[in-house]
């Protein structure tokens, strides 16, 4: 029950919320509440488990709602009654017409109201589209409005901050610009350097690189690779009185050296975790362990100080010489040495560490100069030095190679060498404007012994390795920094060729005194260069840091995070997490670089998806911007370690922007495929109006065929509003695509019956046979939809769809084809191709599914209404009474006359043979029709079954000329007065004549055919004929004379027979019972001497069989005296045991004779025996046997037999005993 409601519910339109609750248009409010209660206990989702039962739910109480709504009712009711005034009017112009039938237009029918409210629906859903259509208008405008007036307040802004700032640096500007232009560099022509100060929570840089002015967006339009910003927080306060000197970065902070010897631990977002003063003077260099667990720092004071960040270890080395670089063991919290290398001005890379017996410091090495940079990867150890890069091997204790500088370079002193471990086999060095990459290989195993100089390999200290320059190149410019990016260099530079040109100085002595300070005042911005492997700039973004007019390259450092910066930084009291960001370690996405000034620190991260979107969006490229985002959600392409800085609002707000903007453009088919991407797909209230909106939005352009295949149908469902108007404009505009949703959308969706029949009016106007028939297909669809079986049958059989009889029959639906008799027989002669010409059988179209399923069910499909159906199609006619003939005989009696006609018609071949097998058509009739169309066998037959055998002798005689048939005929007929006729007729006629000699065989006298032969006339073949009666004559004699010796010997065989079973003995027991006084044989009654034994094998006493008067009459006392005494002689001779032949034959011949005078005197007969022959007499009169006359009562109808009239019977055989 709560199923069918259900279904009955979601079958209805949301617009007809008087069929929902199943209420009256007049009814009244308690009417409504009373319908939704009852109908609330049947589908609550609390009760019900049905699937469905939540949206039949919702959609009841919305209906209930509206109903209750006093306004919105008369609303509804009003709509409805024009709807009604609308629809009388057009049908009444229709009858007008000639279009419909006046009976047909009765406005109190249900098929007025069905379309009533069809129409109804129809202006309901124009007045929804319009009233969409004017909020999305109004909301247009709105938002127009309010974007417009935001766009000009920010406008003007910008223009007052930009006014001010332009002033406040309009000297300092002007004299740099100056100074550029005076040194004619024509690469940074188009790149105005600034010393515009930012503000601290100011982004100093844009997502398109450093400068952003309009001219360059509109001459550049090629994205960045990088991502700039400047660390906020309060490293700018650091900075108001201290400058910093040296930075490297970690995977969770970085880690500031000053110049007033401040060591300080900041986040990625530029907030001061820690702080501690380590040295009296400027830090020269900073190191952190592997773990984060210790920071180490170097000075101009000659100390090295060791803090430990989660405890209070401290370790202080004083070297009493500036040390300028320091590298931690990248394990000094896991092993006890805590092990660091540090090198100064001394010109000693000296390894410090703990051991059994105390602190110690090796010298590993020794150079001329001081040692500038220090870098520590595993077990190898890198710094650079007068001489080079030296590399060593701490686990072996042994120097691997030293990379000699680049001849032609400056000194070393003035251009710090950089140094950048890409892995354990990977160093990259920047001396100057030099680049170089060294990777370092396994060397093969020498054989020869350690007092050569080989060092073997062994398990603990690893393989031996040895250096190779794999890329050198020489640069226009300063090496400030160097990383690598992908598959490309990452070099943060200083100067240009001029610079370097300038570098050929070796010595500041020999540089003019005016040159010096020009090179100090007028110093160009550094820039961040990305160049490939094939040494091609891909790249250049120019950094207009703070005060770098007065900065040198040293002033410069570039330090690399391989961890994903964090938006925050922990604040948990675990000391372990106490500089690790507020994300997971597997939230990291990509590597960061951080570009150190003394006054500035910048972060530099890969371009992200979340800017390669914006970058495309604000040019109005949604098309790459949708591509990139989906190409990232699946996981592939570069963008896919960035696909969580989309969210799914964002991506559906770009798509719509982007289906919007192709709408404007007319390429809605493009557009309804981008709607179908990025619009949601659940099932919420948001997404459902967004759908909903965008469909109205099509349907505004007139092309929601675009959208029509991707309107979701399963995830989510819309109202059933948007669906019929779909269907509504589909129906019109495209067929093709409105049969695909009909028969793909679920029954739910839409209202079957609204639209069958606005299918039904489509249809009479179609014009294409192919639109007709998709149309009918549509119809049957829906019908079957509805469960109209009649309506849907009809439209099958019309389109001759396969299995429609087998369906029939499954489904017990003949009542639905009672009245298409002719649309099933035309499905057969689809089905068999008479359509085409082919050739087709009577016998093949009777074995049709359709025909056979007429002729099999006459009891649910009377022949009488088929016939009648039928009748102005007589070719189906004659098919289907010739398919019923076949099944019987008698059910197409009624249609016996017809049939005559039918079969002359169609099949006279076949009449003859309906003729002789059906007793219900006139022979009058008959005879007409078929001497209307000359059917002369036909009419011999049908004279001879009227007896006018005569007629029928001559028309065969005369027309057909059959001699053979002719014969046939009087030999059928056995009229002596025929073949009277028939000799008659042929005593003048050769071919008669012969063919009555050759086939008139016992029937005809060969005497008196040739008696009547006229002497003159010559009969050809008369002698072969008279041979052949002759012969004919003979074989009949021996014929007779054999089957006569066949039947005696068949008589004497039998007779023979018979005498065996009548000289058989009869075994007869003394304890037997007489059959008519059920008294033992042996007690005889008085008077009885005798047992008489009869050969059917009842046995009686002979006073019991014989009535006494026979006795009398037949002397029996003598009789049996006589027997008696033969009785007794035989016993005695018995007795005497005498068995001599001749006394035996003696005795068979008395026995003989006693039974012969017993039988001769009377015949007596076996009562029980006579009885039922009489009985089985009586049933072979009277056809009735006895239970039936019993049944029938002593009055029936039917005349009965006197059985007690004695009935003469043959006597039957007795033996005594």
């Amino acid at each position: 029950m709560d199923t069918a409601e259900i279904q009955r519910i979601l079958g209805h339109s949301v617009l007809d919320p008087f069929s929902i609750l199943g209420v009256a248009q007049d009814c009244t409010a308690d009417d409504i509440k009373a319908a939704y209660r009852t109908k609330s206990r049947l589908i609550h989702p609390d009760k019900t488990k049905h699937d469905q039962a939540r949206p039949a739910f919702e959609k009841l109480k919305r209906a209930e709602a509206e109903l209750m709504d006093d306004a919105k009712r008369t609303s509804i009711q009003r709509m409805m009654q024009e709807a009604r005034r609308e629809l009388a009017a057009e049908w009444k112009a229709e009858v007008a017409s000639g279009k419909r039938k006046p009976e047909d237009a009765d406005e109190s029918s249900s098929i007025f109201d069905d379309a009533a409210l069809a129409k109804y629906r129809s202006i309901a859903i124009d007045l929804e589209w319009k009233r969409r259509q004017q909020l999305k208008k109004q909301m247009a405008t709105e938002g127009a409005a309010a974007r417009r007036d935001e766009e000009q307040a920010s406008e003007k802004q910008r223009k007052r901050e930009a006014d001010k700032a332009w002033e406040a640096n309009r000297e300092s500007r002007v004299d740099s610009w100056r100074t550029f232009q005076a040194k004619g560099n024509a690469s940074s022509e188009s790149l105005a350097p600034t010393t515009e100060q930012l503000a601290p929570d100011e982004e100093p840089f844009s997502d398109e690189g450093p400068f952003s002015d309009e001219e360059e967006e509109d001459d550049d339009d090629e994205e960045p690779a990088l991502r700039y910003k400047r660390l906020g927080g309060n490293v700018h306060t650091l900075f108001e009185k201290d400058t910093a000197s040296t930075l490297i970065a970690s995977e969770r902070f970085l880690v500031l050296g000053t110049h007033w010897g401040n060591v300080i631990i900041i986040d990625f977002e530029g907030n001061e975790v820690k702080k501690w003063r380590a040295h009296s003077t400027t830090v020269n260099s900073v190191s952190v362990d592997i773990d984060n667990e210790y920071v180490a720092s170097a000075g101009d004071d000659g100390r090295v100080v060791v803090h430990g960040l989660y405890n209070d270890d401290v370790t202080i080395v004083n070297y009493s010489r500036p040390v300028k670089a320091v590298a931690l063991d990248p394990y000094y919290s896991r092993k006890a040495s805590r092990r660091f290398v540090s090198g100064g001005t001394a010109g000693q890379l000296i390894m410090y560490e703990k051991k059994w017996f105390g602190k110690s410091d090796s010298i590993l090495f020794t150079s001329a100069g001081p040692i500038q940079t220090i870098r520590w990867q595993e077990n190898l150890v890198a710094w650079a030095c007068d001489e080079g890069v030296q590399l060593y091997n701490t686990d072996r204790g042994a120097r691997i190679s030293q990379i000699a500088r680049p001849e032609g370079s400056p000194r070393p002193d003035l251009y710090t060498c950089r140094l950048h471990w890409k892995d354990d086999r990977t160093l990259l060095i920047g001396w100057a404007n030099f680049v170089q990459v060294v990777a370092l290989k396994e060397r093969e195993q020498p054989h020869q012994s350690p007092a050569l100089g080989f060092v073997g390999a062994d398990a603990d200290s690893g393989p031996l390795l040895y250096a190779e320059v794999s890329v050198m190149f020489r640069t226009d410019f300063v090496v400030c920094g160097l990383a690598l990016y992908r598959d490309s260099f990452l070099v943060f530079t200083y100067g240009d060729h001029q610079t370097v040109d300038g570098m050929a100085a070796t010595d500041d002595s020999q540089v003019p005194q005016e040159e010096r300070q020009h090179r100090v005042r007028d110093a160009q911005p550094p820039e961040l260069r990305m160049i490939d492997w094939n040494l091609e700039e891909v790249s250049s973004d120019v950094l207009p840091l703070e005060g770098f007019p007065l900065l040198q390259p040293n002033d410069y450092g570039l330090a690399h995070s391989a961890a994903r910066p964090q938006a925050t930084l922990s604040k948990s009291p675990r000391p372990e997490n106490e500089f690790e960001g507020g994300s997971s370690p597997q939230a990291s996405e990509a590597d960061t670089w951080f570009i150190l000034s003394p006054k500035q620190l910048v972060a530099v991260r890969p371009r992200g998806l979340a800017d390669h979107v914006q970058w495309l969006t604000e040019r109005e490229d949604y098309q790459q911007a949708l591509a990139a985002i989906e190409e990232a959600y699946r996981g592939d392409g570069q963008w896919a370690i960035y696909r969580d800085q989309i969210k799914t609002a964002e991506y559906q707000k770009i798509g719509q922007t982007y289906a919007q903007m192709l709408m404007d453009n007319g390429n809605c088919a493009e557009a309804a495929q981008v709607c179908t991407r990025v619009l949601p797909q659940d099932s919420t209230p948001e997404a459902i109006e967004a759908w909903e909106s965008w469909i109205f939005a099509f349907a505004e352009t007139g092309s929601l065929h675009e959208i029509a295949p991707f309107i979701p149908t399963t995830t989510m469902q819309l109202s059933s509003t948007v669906y019929e108007m779909v269907l509504a404009f589909l129906l019109t505009s495209d067929i093709g695509e409105f049969k695909r949703l009909v028969f793909a959308w679920p029954a739910s969706l839409f209202n079957a019956y609204s639209v069958v029949l606005a299918v039904e009016d489509q249809y009479g106007k179609a014009v294409s046979a192919d639109d007709q028939r998709s149309l009918k297909e549509i119809m049957a669809f829906l019908y079957d939809r509805l469960n109209q079986p009649s309506k849907s049958l009809r439209c099958h059989l019309e389109l001759f769809t396969d299995g429609i009889p087998a369906r029939v029959r499954r489904e017990n639906l003949f009542d639905a084809v009672r009245d298409k008799a002719e649309l099933v027989l035309r499905y057969d002669d689809h089905t068999l191709g008479l359509e085409h010409d082919e050739a087709v059988s009577l016998q093949s179209r009777c074995e049709a599914e359709g025909v056979q399923l007429l002729t099999d069910n006459t009891d649910a499909i009377p022949s009488a209404s088929v016939v009648k159906q039928l009748v102005n199609a007589p070719e189906h006619l004659h098919v289907y009474l010739h398919t019923l003939l076949a099944k019987d005989p008698h059910l197409g009696a009624p249609f016996a006359d017809l049939q005559v006609e039918l079969y002359a018609e169609y099949n006279p071949e076949k009449l003859l043979n309906f003729l002789r097998i059906s007793t219900y058509y006139t022979f009058d009739k008959a005879l007409e029709i078929c001497e209307e169309r000359s059917l002369v066998p036909e009419m011999v037959f049908i004279l001879g079954r009227m007896g006018d055998n005569h007629r029928a002798l001559m028309l065969i005689i005369d027309q057909l000329r059959d001699v053979p048939r002719a014969i046939e005929f009087a030999k059928e007929q056995n009229d002596p007065e025929l073949w009277n006729d028939l000799v008659m007729y042929s005593r003048d006629k050769p071919e008669f004549i012969i063919g009555l000699l050759e086939l008139g065989g016992t029937h005809t006298n060969p005497t008196k055919v040739l008696q009547n032969i006229p002497p003159e006339l010559k009969i050809p073949g008369i002698r072969r004929a008279l041979t052949n009666v002759l012969h004919d004559y003979h074989l009949q004699v021996e014929l007779c004379t054999d089957c006569k010796h066949v039947l005696d010997g068949d008589c004497e065989l039998l007779s023979d027979g018979l005498r065996r079973v009548q000289h058989q003995g009869m075994e007869v027991e003394s304890d037997q019972m007489c059959l008519a006084c059920q008294l033992p044989l042996e007690n005889m009654p008085a008077g009885s001497s005798n047992v008489l034994a009869f050969w059917c094998g009842h046995i009686y006493h002979d006073k019991c069989i014989l009535l006494p008067e026979v006795q009398r009459k037949t002397q029996i006392d003598s009789l049996n005296n006589l027997m008696n005494s033969s009785t007794v002689d035989l016993i005695k001779r018995s007795q005497r045991l005498v068995r001599s032949p001749a006394s035996q034959r003696r005795i068979l011949l008395q026995a003989k004779l006693d039974r012969t005078t017993m039988i001769r005197q009377y015949s007596p007969m076996c009562p029980v025996c006579v009885e039922y022959d009489q009985k089985k007499m009586q049933q072979a009169r009277t056809g009735w046997s006895p239970a039936e006359r019993k049944d029938r009562g002593p009055n029936g109808d039917d005349d009965s037999i006197d059985i007690s009239e004695p009935t003469e019977l043959p006597p039957m055989q007795m033996l005594q005993i």
